[in-house]
């Protein structure tokens, strides 16, 4: 309880940066922690946990476009030695602003298989403590580019927090069922027609999934959990917090079923999961592409069972 009210004072408080303020229809002058409460809560309550054990880490923000976990981390850590924001097109006056806070700033790609590609830039850092790859990973065609290099700039024993969509969630699971609909992304919304720097969904992941992908890269998941993010349903008035309240009779029957659904985790739509560096890249021992197709049947053979 104690950690949500001090959540919520810091979202009721939060200053934005001028580019956080939302200028769409839908949250028109709200920033990001209002639009996405519920999910930058559970970044809180698992940086808290991190705090807890390292109060002073050295920080990697992958994605870290609008900069509000700068805010965040500055308010949960209250200083650390180093910070490391990581981005594609990140403008002059970003880079220039958040050096107040400490920040050092890399413009790179970092999902080289995109269909137009920028520059791939190294990282050059490493024994960095704790990287945030937050709603990131849904957008990269190559994941494992990334967490590689994520990798590189952690020490053992270092710290990946993740947060991304769910895809055994229970509309898509109805989407299926009612409508013959495929949860994948549809190809409108996708790479196939923009390719431009705010990048797009590619796909999303289940855990087993994502726990696959972070063991490949040397990572082991530690804690994770499902939840709703409930996007869009907090607003601040007058610096009090406010939930919406749709008393339409359809948004009332559709959130009642949701809400039954979600008693079981893997049928809510988002996941948080706090992942540790148990070996450098190198060391790990990994199955790598093959042109053989024997190899590649060995391959789901012992992973598969067929």
């Amino acid at each position: 309880m104690e950690l949500k009210k001090e959540y919520k004072k810091f979202v009721e408080n939060y200053l934005p940066f001028e580019w956080e303020i939302d200028k769409s229809e839908r949250y028109h002058g709200q920033h990001s922690f209002e639009i996405s409460f519920k999910r930058f809560f559970y970044v809180f309550k698992f940086l808290k946990k991190l705090q807890t054990a390292n109060p002073n880490p050295k920080i990697i923000d992958v994605g870290s476009y609008p900069g509000n976990m700068i805010k965040l981390c500055q308010h949960i850590f209250r200083t650390y030695p180093k910070y490391l924001s990581v981005g594609l097109d990140l403008d002059d006056h970003f880079v220039s602003e958040v050096k107040n806070y400490n920040v050092e700033c890399l413009d790179t790609e970092i999902d080289p298989n995109f269909p137009a590609s920028k520059e791939t830039k190294e990282w050059n850092v490493d024994n960095f403590d704790v990287c945030l790859l937050l709603d990131t990973i849904e957008h990269l065609v190559n994941p494992t580019f990334c967490l590689d290099k994520i990798n590189k700039s952690l020490k053992v024993g270092g710290h990946i927090l993740l947060t991304t969509d769910n895809i055994s969630n229970f509309l898509y699971v109805i989407k299926m069922i009612l409508k013959g609909e495929s949860p994948n992304v549809n190809f409108i919304l996708s790479s196939m027609f923009y390719i431009g720097n705010h990048r797009p969904h590619h796909r999303e992941f289940s855990k087993k999934e994502l726990e696959f992908l972070l063991k490949h890269s040397g990572f082991e998941i530690i804690e994770h959990e499902y939840f709703d993010r409930k996007q869009g349903e907090f607003f601040i008035e007058n610096k009090k917090l406010r939930k919406r309240k749709d008393l339409r009779l359809k948004s009332i029957l559709v959130n009642s079923i949701k809400n039954l659904a979600n008693f079981i985790p893997h049928f809510r739509n988002h996941q948080i999961i706090l992942a540790k560096k148990i070996e450098n890249i190198q060391d790990v021992k990994r199955m790598e592409p093959t042109q053989s197709k024997n190899k590649w049947i060995q391959y789901r053979l012992k992973n598969l069972g067929y």
